[in-house]
């Protein structure tokens, strides 16, 4: 189809009628404080949207490049008084050009091979992700990057190849068996998602949280065939794909047998609690909003079930970083904080703007890497600011951003996930006994 002969007929009004373009959202939008134009805000898209739904306006590329122009942050919804839901309509659009658009060859190719390729099996990205610890480890990362060999190629090469995280010297399941006993006795049987890039980048942060899990009480089951959660391909508009890896995991993960599945990443547990939403009218929408209503942040289940305080004493000055897609999307800001606080000897100072985004928002740092990096650089001095020695971030996205920003800037700072936190001041406690 051409783009200029497509309207929006399947966007709900109810969800475009909610918004009363008050303005309360405009200066916590990313994009519009950047750019100060209105339809790069959140109440300027809604209002594109809608126009576009009524045959108001053509179906432009115009349209197409403000929808992906948004980071999907959500901090719109946390300022918004009517309570909007931003992302469900920002999310079916996307969804809607994705389905009725032609895009190009050469695009067409990136998405099979990252959407239905890389992330459709674990395996694949394992592959990939030992050819770049080689890399990373002979030091071809340092010189590559020390004498500009990308930016032979392409400028977005260039801009996109320090993003690269560092991949863990093992994954998860070299770490990690299928079935951990609690320590004591059993008072919760949870899962534990592992995760994509988690899986390959942060595995030891996956270790901490079992650990930190068994020691709660918790039988914990980490199944390896487990798949992606699904929202890198419901938030590029591959929803049926995003589904397939639901249904998967509702079986993987036996999810009538467990008290909650467990996600140390902010994006993957956001995606899966609305997912009962988003596939309500779907034909398995009822497994679907079992796995929903289980789903549960390790910060918020750990609150939940009062997790045991360390007695440890860690001397470290942090800040915490709030990802978008736990404190705006998941509404969780106090449960990673009482984690922190509640070891002895550690000072949490706040960060100015903390729920302000670092720029990553999925890919966006890959598709919108300028942008992204005028983000970054707002975050990073609003860390300095702090004195702090380590950034605390819940979320994987995030994490790889902030590490490439700590890069950049010369800072020596580090930075832990709370359940890395907590876990090393369990093992202090341990190794005192």
């Amino acid at each position: 189809m051409n783009p200029s002969e497509n309207t929006l007929p399947t966007i709900s009004d109810d969800l475009l009628l909610q918004c009363m373009h008050c303005g309360m959202c405009l200066p916590t939008c990313p994009t519009y404080v950047l750019t100060k134009r209105e339809r790069s805000s959140p109440r300027g898209r809604i209002r594109l949207i809608k126009s576009m739904a009524e045959g108001k306006l053509n179906f432009t590329h115009e349209f197409i490049t403000e929808m992906n122009f948004c980071l999907d942050c959500r901090a719109c919804e946390t300022a918004c008084p009517a309570g909007v839901h931003y992302g469900r309509i920002i999310e079916e659009t996307r969804r809607v050009i994705a389905e009725t658009t032609k895009i190009s060859y050469k695009t067409r190719i990136l998405r099979r091979l990252f959407l239905t390729g890389l992330f459709a099996k674990q395996k694949r990205l394992q592959l990939l992700a030992r050819v770049v610890r080689f890399y990373q480890k002979t030091g071809m990362e340092w010189f590559v990057l020390k004498f500009n060999l990308t930016g032979l190629f392409s400028k977005k090469l260039k801009q996109i190849a320090p993003l690269s995280p560092k991949i863990s010297a093992k994954f998860t399941k070299q770490l990690l068996p299928e079935f951990l006993p609690a320590h004591g006795e059993t008072k919760y049987k949870v899962a534990l998602l592992t995760g994509c890039v988690q899986d390959i980048a942060f595995a030891e942060t996956n270790l901490a949280t079992a650990e930190v899990l068994v020691r709660n009480n918790c039988d914990v089951y980490i199944p390896q065939n487990q798949a992606c959660c699904g929202s890198v391909h419901a938030h590029t508009g591959a929803v049926e794909l995003a589904k397939k890896n639901l249904l998967h995991n509702c079986a993987a993960f036996y999810i009538d047998t467990i008290d909650a599945l467990i996600i140390n990443a902010a994006g993957c547990g956001s995606f899966l609690k609305e997912s009962g939403e988003i596939f309500s009218l779907a034909e398995d929408a009822v497994a679907i909003k079992k796995l929903a209503s289980k789903t549960r942040d390790i910060s918020e289940f750990l609150c939940e079930i009062n997790f045991r305080k360390p007695e440890a004493h860690l001397d470290l000055i942090v800040t915490y970083h709030d990802a978008c897609h736990l404190a705006h999307g998941q509404k969780i800001r106090s449960a990673p904080r009482e984690i922190i606080t509640s070891i002895n000897g550690v000072i949490l100072k706040e960060m100015r703007e903390s729920d302000w985004c670092c720029g990553s928002a999925g890919v966006y740092n890959i598709t919108h890497t300028e942008t992204a990096n005028k983000l970054l650089d707002r975050k990073i001095r609003n860390i300095q600011s702090t004195n702090a020695e380590i950034i605390i971030s819940a979320n994987t996205g995030c994490s790889i951003q902030l590490a490439y920003g700590i890069r950049t800037s010369g800072s020596q700072l580090k930075i832990m996930h709370p359940i890395d936190l907590l876990w090393r001041a369990y093992q202090a406690e341990e190794r005192n006994e």
